[in-house]
Formats: structure tokens, C-alpha cells, sequence
């Protein structure tokens, strides 16, 4: 009798270990798209939460203080799509930069198409990357 209840219970623990190892893994995976790549899958993608990487259109940059609201446009870095953005919270400290690219985890808004940023994450331009000076 004794046996049969620790066979239950672990087979009880094991159940609830994998079915939370699952959520765990549905939760953190997300689709990783450039701007183009995300747009030509906007609607299949729907309302699941993806990071979208672009160049952040300085000049498209406007930051309301009183609701802490950041508009702007991301533009693919091989293309001409362009992808509008609106995060709330604080701007990263980089994102006045010129040329900066950004990563922008978040849905898109069919209704208003605009993509709606949880996260936003601005990448530091490389002081290693070679320059070409013509050679």
C-alpha cells in the first residue's frame, strides 16, 4: 500500500514538474524578425509577443514627459520598411544616437497598426567594427 502511494506521488510530481516546464518554455520562446520579415507576418503572427529588430528613425523620435509615451519608427537595416512603435516608459539613455538599432519586444496593435513595445532594448554601435576609409 505504502509503495503504491509514492509511486502516485511521484508520478503526481512529475506531471506538474513537466506541465510547468512547458509554460516556462512557451513563455520565454519568441520570435526574433527583422522589420520586413515581421511586417510579411503581422497577421499570422497576431497578438503573440515577438522581438523585432530595425534602425530607429532619429528625425521620427517624439517623447511625451507627462505620459511617459515614445513614439517612433523602426526601419529594416537591408530595406525600406519601416515599422511605427510606441513604448512606454522611460527612452533608452543611447537612443539619440545616430544610427542605432533597436530591439523592440512587444505586440502589434492591428487596430491602430502601430507595434506596441513592452521592452526596448538599443544596441551600443561597435568602436571595434572596421571602418572602410577607401584603401
Amino acid at each position: 500500500m505504502k509503495g503504491k502511494k509514492v509511486i502516485i506521488l511521484v508520478v503526481v510530481m512529475l506531471a506538474a514538474f513537466s506541465y510547468l516546464l512547458l509554460i516556462g518554455m512557451k513563455e520565454g520562446s519568441m520570435y526574433y524578425l527583422e522589420v520586413s520579415e515581421y511586417l510579411a507576418r503581422a497577421r499570422e503572427l497576431g497578438n503573440r509577443k515577438v522581438r523585432v529588430n530595425g534602425r530607429v528613425v532619429k528625425e521620427s523620435l517624439d517623447f511625451n514627459t507627462k505620459t511617459l509615451t515614445l513614439r517612433f519608427i523602426l526601419k529594416d537595416t537591408k530595406g525600406n520598411e519601416s515599422l511605427p512603435v510606441v513604448y512606454h516608459g522611460s527612452p533608452p539613455d543611447l537612443l539619440n544616437q545616430d544610427g542605432v538599432t533597436a530591439v523592440a519586444e512587444g505586440h502589434y496593435d492591428l487596430k491602430n497598426n502601430v507595434f506596441i513595445a513592452r521592452q526596448l532594448l538599443v544596441k551600443c554601435p561597435s568602436k571595434y567594427e572596421r571602418k572602410d576609409k577607401g584603401v
